[in-house]
């Protein structure tokens, strides 16, 4: 592996989760600040995931069609942009809009990334370096939260935005640096009607198609049980922002333990079979915080539980995206991540009609149907290394 060439795309993989589950702790400051519900404050997660969703199924495509470098730096670019006029924001629609920046740019940067990882390294060290990629993910989701929880504490809400932009652009600066060579990278000049048509072709395949939607529905659960107990805690508890943080990082914290382990074992025994003993640790912690009385360390460890699951299940889905049409990496990538987080954009709308009348249980038990359908969709796949 080369690892220079890898730093600032492992790097690049931290920013998406870091900016989408770092604004979860942030939900009940800005309804207190804004004066607005908690179904209000979660737009800005949807109207983040709309282009983040929509673009990214493209982003991938052009990047194969076009030259994905300057793909790449587009996306870090933008993102840096978006970040820094969230932080700006001084009511609910200016933030609304900002976000939607922010999530245009993070399309250009996720399927990318992912794809990359996938080309760079051998196949049979692929599950080893998603492993690692999984890492980066979960550190994401490790400092999202808390750095939020910390920032708005000590400074304001509005400096976790501006972290974001200053992240952003380092890492584009060191992607270009140490991107350099890859500037004739791309084989031929295309059009968009190209990667329109590599994203039809991606999604004809089953295989493609069922992992789509079993990333759908793991993100849907994974992010409605992670967003609604922030306001739970919040509103039930009074629990503070930084505390509230340090729960959901939790899921963060042990993921980077778990990222590894599972990409390894993923290439010995198998992709789905890893997937399934994550998806069945994430509904054991799920019932725990169904049954158990909340404490703090109580909650600490179930969470601690959910994210070890949780970065098991994706390090082995998200080693499936990048193996299961090898010669369709970036498109397939695209198409993957487009169903993935269109869970995550969802999930707010979707599960605030559950959590408005039955409270976080209503919550607590749709999500885990969404992992039980998710491992399902996912026993349909038939690779090599299955």
């Amino acid at each position: 592996m080369n690892l220079k060439r890898l730093l600032p795309i492992y790097l690049g993989a931290i920013i998406g989760p870091m900016g989408g589950v770092g604004i979860i702790t942030l939900l009940p400051v800005l309804c207190k600040h804004f004066d607005i519900s908690i179904q209000w404050a979660s737009l800005t997660i949807t109207l983040y995931m709309i282009p983040y969703v929509i673009f990214q199924l493209f982003s991938g495509s052009i990047a194969q069609v076009f030259d994905t470098r300057r793909t790449l730096l587009f996306g870090f670019g933008t993102y840096a942009l978006g970040s820094l006029l969230s932080g700006l924001s001084f009511n609910l629609a200016t933030l609304i809009a900002a976000r939607f920046v922010q999530g245009f740019g993070a399309a250009f940067i996720a399927p990318i990334v992912l794809a990359l990882v996938g080309e760079m390294v051998d196949r049979k060290h692929t599950g080893r370096a998603m492993g690692i990629l999984g890492v980066m993910y979960t550190i994401g989701v490790t400092m999202g939260p808390l750095l939020s929880g910390v920032l708005e504490v000590s400074l304001g809400w509005a400096w976790f935005f501006f972290f974001l932009m200053a992240f952003s652009l380092s890492i584009g600066i060191l992607y270009w640096y140490t991107g350099r060579d890859d500037i004739k990278s791309s084989k031929r000049p295309g059009t968009f009607a190209d990667a329109l048509a590599l994203v039809r072709k991606s999604y004809s395949y089953p295989e493609v198609k069922f992992l789509s939607l079993a990333a759908f529905c793991l993100f849907l659960g994974y992010i409605g049980l992670m967003t609604f107990v922030a306001d739970y805690l919040k509103v039930t508890f009074s629990l503070a922002s930084d505390k509230t943080g340090l729960i959901l990082s939790m899921t963060g914290f042990f993921g980077i333990v778990a990222a590894p382990m599972a990409g390894v074992l993923g290439d010995r025994k198998g992709r789905i079979p890893i997937a399934f003993l994550g998806g069945v640790i994430m509904v054991v912690a799920v019932l725990g915080l169904a049954t158990v009385e909340y404490t703090y360390k109580k909650y600490l460890f179930l969470f601690a539980l959910f994210g070890a699951g949780s970065a098991t299940a994706w390090t082995s889905l998200n080693t499936l995206a990048v193996e299961v049409v090898p010669d369709l990496r970036k498109p397939v990538a695209s198409v993957y991540n487009c169903f993935k987080f269109s869970g995550y954009a969802l999930s707010p709308l979707l599960l605030s009609l559950l959590y408005v009348p039955f409270s976080i249980s209503g919550v607590r038990w749709a999500c885990i149907a969404c992992i039980l359908i998710s491992l399902l969709l996912a026993s349909r796949i038939r690779t090599s290394k299955t």
